[in-house]
């Protein structure tokens, strides 16, 4: 191959990891008010029902698009995993300023 050739992959990569960052950044903002929803209605922050559910679909999605499905699975769980963790550092801080918030009606 061609290092011009290499380089217009590498170039047409780099452009996908740009729009890849920016789609991330939406999806953790969401995510992120999930979080406090969970948070603030008492929820647990991961709900494996709908994990489930997620890759499941995650699985159709990346079979039809050639992508294999096992690949697509192992990148969700890592984004899954920051997202619980996440709500979990969300919902300590929400009992955190609940608990100090009784503290100061004394």
């Amino acid at each position: 191959m061609e290092a011009s050739r290499l380089d217009e992959l590498r170039q047409g990569i780099d452009q996908l990891d740009h729009k890849i960052i920016s789609l991330l950044a939406e999806r953790f903002q969401l995510t992120e008010e999930v979080g406090i929803y969970k948070a603030l209605n008492k929820l647990t922050a991961q709900d494996p029902g709908r994990e489930s559910k997620q890759f499941d679909k995650i699985a159709k999605l990346a079979d039809s698009k050639e992508l294999n499905p096992e690949y697509a699975a192992a990148i969700y769980r890592s984004l899954m995993d920051v997202v619980i963790l996440r709500h979990k550092e969300i919902q300590q801080s929400y009992e955190q300023n609940s608990r100090i918030g009784q503290i100061e009606a004394y």
